[in-house]
């Protein structure tokens, strides 16, 4: 199966609500190596700080963006990592990955998700000043 095959395959294993989602599944699709990237570091903070540690996914994000591009000097280039994808990573990671669980602390999205937690039991993007 070529990677144009994996791509026409993605097209068809999931239905996106948003623009958003659907460019994240594309992404996803197209560059694997970002998830595995981003559930080892999140294990290493489960590691380290215990089962019920929470980490920010841009914490977790910026780290990944660092490392893959660290890793790829001199060869080709690094994917390009849109900061849009990070809350769609954070509920793939905590949604296949039950170790992971609650890793991250989640805000409604304008457009829910076809994944992860209903938008209605989560807090608002409301920001208190």
């Amino acid at each position: 199966m070529g990677g144009g095959d994996m791509m026409q395959q993605a097209k068809f294993d999931w239905v996106a609500e948003g623009r958003l989602e659907t460019q994240f599944w594309t992404y996803h699709a197209k560059h694997p190596k970002v998830y595995r990237t981003l559930v080892h570091f999140a294990r290493r903070v489960r590691a380290k700080r215990g089962p019920d540690a929470v980490v920010g996914i841009a914490l977790l994000y910026e780290r990944a963006r660092w490392e893959m591009w660290f890793e790829s000097l001199g060869d080709e280039p690094t994917p390009k990592m849109s900061n849009n994808h990070r809350a769609y990573y954070a509920r793939l990671l905590m949604a296949r990955n039950p170790d992971l669980e609650g890793i991250f602390r989640l805000k409604r999205q304008r457009v829910q998700a076809t994944f992860g937690p209903d938008n209605q039991t989560l807090d608002s993007n409301e920001h208190i000043e």
